[in-house]
């Protein structure tokens, strides 16, 4: 049966570059093992074994969540029962998150449980090993709130991961990481208590200082609720800059993510609205932003939920897939002029047609250089979506903290031809809607040049490489003393 599940997927990558009349994406869940039809909300993306591939984790609000792990060839097998203590929880599991709390190597996992009826405490895992271990009580981190998403960064630059919790109905809540397994509350000194009904929460540096600025997303029915910046002051506290920045959309906001759309070197915006019609802003690289989504064609009015952005078809671009809880998804291509076009009919079945999508997250699941997506969906089979670019036309960046948090995270990327910026990412934990992108950044490159890559790590320690080739991937360690953990 695992031959022909490996045939399946090998027939399927064999279909080489989509052209017309021939779907870029194919759906491969039922051959890939990942077709979980829980009530669906989140997805992370980690390599929680250290082979090197990208292993998947589903959680669930009200029923067990999956942990499963990747053969690298895209075939994935339920580890749950065997993973450890927690790794299935039952509880009102939403947007969990992959961190390496402590520096050791193994990513570490959060879940937070939602707060049903007040007595479910949100819980840390540690991964020892490839095998998780319950931590909560020590770290400090058992919440009883209603938090609905978690994200992970090092606010203050001291060379371990912090967590931001974003809570329903209640303050949000910041946990500096002390660097000895425990956690201290420091939410009211940094003020970020954000009191809106908050759905996500994405660390950013929208301003270009080497520093992680927070996004909040919040929004109730009926009327929306405006979304909150809080920009990094550097010396542990925060400034509310949502109104002057120009994104503090007031629509029932569920996801945002980052990214550098128009190939500037900043970090330009998309927020799904629930209620509303989606927003897209263009940043002038200082943090304020204008909005975009009329004119770009991604002012969509459905009920707006997952976005995840990904150069799909390694043209260069970064292109946007649009979870949607009301009609269909849309899979908008990136057309190099400031606009976008819906082509999910191309690929029929990413549209998800009648069916509640929450989470989405885009992955290179088998390793050959395009970027595969995988959409969770409520009470019905999540799906994997197999993308048939397969040129060489792209080019991947790892990164190894030393100095800065062992995950990288934090550390913004530039791929250069010349001197021409062919591409900009930072390393995240969380965007979209409840989602965790793999810690890995893609590049869509042209393979026939070579390109300098220049890392700008949290640290401030910079490593440039030159004359790097397409069709391979990059890792990169921080250059300095390796920090005592």
């Amino acid at each position: 049966m695992k031959r022909l599940t490996i045939s399946l997927i090998a027939a399927a990558m064999a279909a080489g570059p989509a052209f017309a009349g021939t779907p870029l994406f194919t759906d491969i869940t039922s051959q890939s093992g990942v077709g979980d039809a829980g009530n669906g909300k989140g997805v992370a993306f980690a390599d929680i074994d250290n082979d090197g591939d990208w292993d998947l984790y589903v959680s669930n609000k009200g029923g067990a969540n999956k942990l499963l792990r990747n053969d690298g060839k895209g075939v994935f097998t339920d580890i749950t029962a065997e993973a450890g203590e927690g790794i299935g929880d039952a509880g009102f599991v939403m947007g969990s998150v992959f961190f390496d709390y402590d520096n050791d190597g193994w990513t570490d996992l959060y879940l937070p449980k939602g707060g049903r009826y007040e007595i479910e405490a949100n819980r840390l895992l540690r991964n020892v090993g490839g095998t998780f271990v319950d931590v909560t009580d020590k770290a400090g981190v058992g919440s009883k709130e209603f938090t609905y998403a978690t994200a992970s960064a090092d606010f203050d630059n001291d060379g371990d991961l912090d967590l931001y919790e974003g809570d329903c109905k209640v303050a949000n809540q910041l946990y500096s990481n002390n660097g000895d397994g425990t956690f201290t509350d420091v939410t009211d000194r940094a003020g970020v208590g954000d009191r809106s009904w908050s759905w996500m929460a994405v660390w950013a540096d929208v301003n270009g200082d080497n520093r992680q600025d927070l996004y909040v997303v919040n929004g109730r029915y009926p009327a929306g609720e405006p979304n909150t910046l809080y920009i990094n002051n550097g010396d542990g506290t925060f400034t509310d800059t949502s109104r002057a920045s120009g994104i503090a959309d007031n629509g029932w906001g569920l996801g945002a993510a980052f990214a550098d759309t128009d190939k500037d070197g900043d970090l330009d915006l998309f927020i799904s609205n629930y209620v509303g019609s989606n927003g897209y802003f263009i940043n002038d690289g200082t943090g304020v932003f204008t909005p975009a989504g009329k004119s770009a064609g991604l002012a969509d009015t459905g009920w707006g939920k997952g976005p995840a952005f990904g150069d799909f078809d390694n043209d260069g671009d970064l292109d946007l897939y649009e979870g949607d809880c009301k009609v269909a998804n849309q899979l908008y291509r990136n057309n190099g002029d400031g606009t976008f076009t819906d082509i999910a009919s191309d690929s029929p079945s990413t549209r998800c047609a009648a069916v509640r999508t929450k989470g989405t997250a885009f992955a290179d699941i088998d390793g050959d250089g395009d970027l595969d997506l995988y959409a969770v969906n409520w009470a019905a089979e999540n799906k994997l979506f197999l993308n048939s670019t397969n040129n060489g036309n792209w080019l991947k960046v790892r990164l190894t903290g030393t100095l800065s948090n062992a995950m990288g995270v934090g550390s913004r990327v530039w791929v250069r031809s010349g001197d021409k910026v062919e591409g900009v990412a930072d390393m995240a934990t969380s965007s979209g809607f409840c989602a965790q992108p793999p810690q890995e950044l893609h590049f869509g490159v042209d393979a026939t040049k070579t390109y300098t890559v220049e890392v700008r790590f949290p640290s401030g320690q910079v490593k440039v490489i030159e004359n790097v080739t397409p069709g391979q991937v990059l890792t990169i360690e921080e250059p300095g003393k390796v920090a005592l953990r």
